[in-house]
């Protein structure tokens, strides 16, 4: 503490009463502190003219143009606040985000969110969002205007529940003991915070909380996933993200999401109204629009993500957000129409890579292009790896649209990773993840196969790097270049309250039963010998060919694995919940609400206990437009199945057959829904077809069957 400086006046409000503090400590001269933020405090405390609300609002203004003004008066606060004096401005890692602790918070005048239900018990905990004025930290009331230009905080924590918590009206209480407390010798977890905006200008910084075994979080300087140094004086209870309101009044969004070792575990959407002036007549308000596993709960049972993608619909728009363990990689937003042409573009592109139609007696039927043992000579799988390296690059493009951003990507995601797609609620965008394609290529450019990818392909199919994936020139043909034979790549819904992501799927210690809903359509021998083939894996198999029957099936006694074998057809008049029907039988057909409507039959509680697998596999050529499971992947994931498995477009029937034989087969020997997805497209890579990339997992990755864990 340094000499204090004598004024002609007491001070006019608190803010000057702090400033005056802070010039006479020794943060004032830290090197944290901007010369021209210093100066313009420093003018602040010499001019006697100012009243006390014109020194608060020229004090913001210092405050909101600075960075090092930011920092130093959040630390200064701490000081000020919990007596941590004695701690060296060093001892505050450089390009880290250091919360200050909150003062006379709990005085705003935000009127608690109830819906008449009892006090929530002091034990509970919950996540709480907010947004505070940066230097009183009082809780703005959500009816109230934000000033374009001006800065403002997120405030974040997990804790009991807070009066001006913009989520306090949908909360959910932790699980006691729900976490595993994997860090720091077991004394609780550490959580990533990010925050991104198309609208509000935000720090590049990583934001971390420390969730201890018992109370609520807290912000300190110590490395986040080491142990703790710091005393409990040096915590800050709240962690607080400076923000920067835009000059153009409207509504304005940022997104937040809670990670845990690379995993999604919920993300926030926040909506603010901004105006030219603060006032009365605005509308913050803040949603829990994805989680994947509810109340945090069993968080060492996740296996750590190398990247993370938020996929999200705003104003008919899909906003995409790439995160890694170093903060956020892009975010970008494409239109509706785009997201549906790209989507058909891919589908398209994989249906011509083993059919196509011709004109037979007058009418377009689909021939297959495939020969008997379903691949292509190697000349002709160059060609349709040719023409979806074009459209995999194009795709890569759409993501990360700056060459900053493509290197960033690559930096991540150059070796071999683990990416979760996270699509959040009432989302029903999907895009094409397996083609992208990172080597660079030329539209009209003839490519080069990569010798030494093509070869690793052919000896080991459990492999996901070329030797040379680092120096490929431009136009290399890589295997490996695709995201879908490189990455595992998993697409888990978000769960309901009260509910966990499943990581094991039907009953423990006994072989697997397997239940097959059968369209009469198909080839009757070749339907007859697959199935055959699958009676001898499962310990029992049981084949539905009426809608009734499989329906009395999955509610008396379901399998450990439900298997829809059959097509996918478009719906007809008055069934507009679903782009695709579930066909079973001869005519009968099956809509996402037919299984909703089964899940009210109390017999259907079965389903939580054995959580099944679902494998929709549309094995049928008839239509090559652009389908989509996901209203029944919503579905089934309402009705407690572990999972979901399904085809981006249809498939040759013996081609579809012999997928799932060879991935049921892994399963059961003990391979996750990943390893057995991945090895599965290598092993048909290697024959000559690039149709193992139709394949996508809405589940996680390291989803095993009960029986062979």
């Amino acid at each position: 503490m340094r000499d204090s400086v004598t004024y002609g006046w007491a001070p006019r409000c608190e803010d000057e009463r702090l400033l005056r503090a802070l010039r006479d400590s020794d943060l004032w001269h830290s090197d944290m502190l901007e010369e021209k933020a210093r100066d313009g405090w420093l003018a602040l405390l010499n001019d006697p003219d100012l009243d006390g609300d014109e020194f608060t609002e020229k004090c913001e203004e210092v405050y909101d143009k600075y960075t090092g003004a930011i920092e130093t008066w959040g630390l200064f606060l701490r000081q000020e606040r919990e007596g941590m004096r004695g701690v060296p401005v060093g001892a505050v890692p450089d390009g880290r985000h250091v919360e200050p602790v909150p003062h006379d918070e709990e005085a705003s005048d935000a009127v608690p969110v109830t819906d008449g239900s009892s006090e929530p018990d002091a034990t509970e905990r919950f996540l709480n969002v907010a947004v505070v004025w940066p230097l009183s930290r009082v809780v703005i009331p959500s009816d109230r205007l934000l000033a374009s230009g001006r800065t403002y905080e997120l405030r974040v924590d997990i804790g009991g529940l807070e009066p001006g918590s913009l989520l306090a009206a949908q909360a959910e209480a932790f699980p006691d003991n729900s976490l595993d407390h994997t860090d720091d010798d077991g004394s609780g977890d550490w959580l990533q915070v990010t925050v991104v905006s198309d609208d509000l200008r935000l720090p590049a910084a990583q934001h971390w909380l420390f969730l201890p075994r018992e109370g609520a979080s807290w912000v300190c300087h110590c490395q986040p996933g080491g142990r703790h140094t710091c005393e409990e004086g040096h915590r800050g209870r709240h962690l607080h993200i400076p923000f920067v309101a835009p000059e153009e009044p409207g509504p304005a969004r940022l997104r937040m999401f809670v990670s845990y070792r690379g995993n999604q575990l919920q993300s926030v959407t926040l909506t603010t109204s901004i105006a030219a002036d603060e006032g009365p007549g605005g509308a913050t308000t803040a949603a829990v629009d994805y989680t994947l596993t509810s109340g945090f709960a069993a968080l060492s049972e996740l296996p750590r993500r190398s990247a993370a993608v938020r996929v999200g619909r705003q104003d008919g728009a899909m906003t995409i957000d790439v995160t890694a363990g170093g903060g956020p990689l892009a975010t970008f937003w494409l239109s509706e129409h785009q997201v549906v042409t790209a989507l058909e573009q891919a589908r398209a592109a994989l249906f011509a890579c083993h059919a196509e139609f011709r004109v037979e007696g007058g009418a377009s039927r689909p021939v297959n292009l495939l020969d008997a043992n379903h691949g292509k000579d190697f000349p002709a799988l160059l060609r349709d790896m040719t023409r979806l390296a074009r459209l995999g690059w194009t795709l890569y493009q759409m993501v990360a649209r700056s060459r900053p951003e493509r290197e960033a990507l690559r930096h991540v995601l150059r070796e071999p990773a683990e990416i979760q797609v996270c699509r959040t609620e009432l989302n029903d965008l999907v895009f094409p993840w397996a083609l992208l394609y990172d080597n660079a290529v030329e539209s009209d450019a003839a490519l080069e196969p990569c010798a030494a990818g093509w070869e690793r392909v052919r000896q080991d199919p459990t492999a996901r790097s070329c030797p040379e994936g680092a120096v490929h020139p431009l136009n290399t043909l890589c295997p490996y270049g695709f995201w879908g034979f490189r990455h595992i790549i998993e697409q888990p819904p978000s769960v309901r309250r009260g509910r966990r992501i499943r990581l094991r799927a039907g009953r423990e210690g006994t072989r697997p039963s397997l239940t097959v809903a059968r369209s009469h359509a198909l080839a009757d021998d070749v339907a007859t010998r697959h199935l055959s083939v699958l009676r001898g894996s499962f310990a029992e198999l049981r084949v539905c060919d009426r809608k009734q029957a499989l329906r009395q099936s999955l509610t008396d006694t379901p399998g450990d694995c439900l298997y829809f074998y059959g097509h996918g057809r478009r719906p007809q008049a008055g069934e507009v919940s679903t782009p695709t029907v579930l066909e079973i039988g001869g005519t009968d057909r099956i809509l996402p609400e037919d299984l909703n409507a089964w899940g009210e039959d109390p017999g259907w509680d079965g389903w939580e206990r054995v959580a099944p697998l679902v494998f929709l596999n549309g094995c049928h050529t008839a239509d090559h437009d652009a389908r989509s499971w996901l209203p029944f992947v919503t579905a089934f994931a309402g009705l407690q199945a572990a999972g979901v498995v399904g085809t981006e477009i249809t498939v040759e029937q013996g081609l579809a057959g012999r997928f799932a034989e060879r991935f049921w087969e892994l399963l059961l020997a003990g391979h996750d829904v990943g390893s057995a997805l991945h090895q599965v497209r290598m092993e048909l890579l290697g024959q000559g077809n690039v149709l193992g990339l139709a394949y996508t997992a809405y589940c996680s990755a390291a989803l095993r069957l009960s029986f062979a864990s």
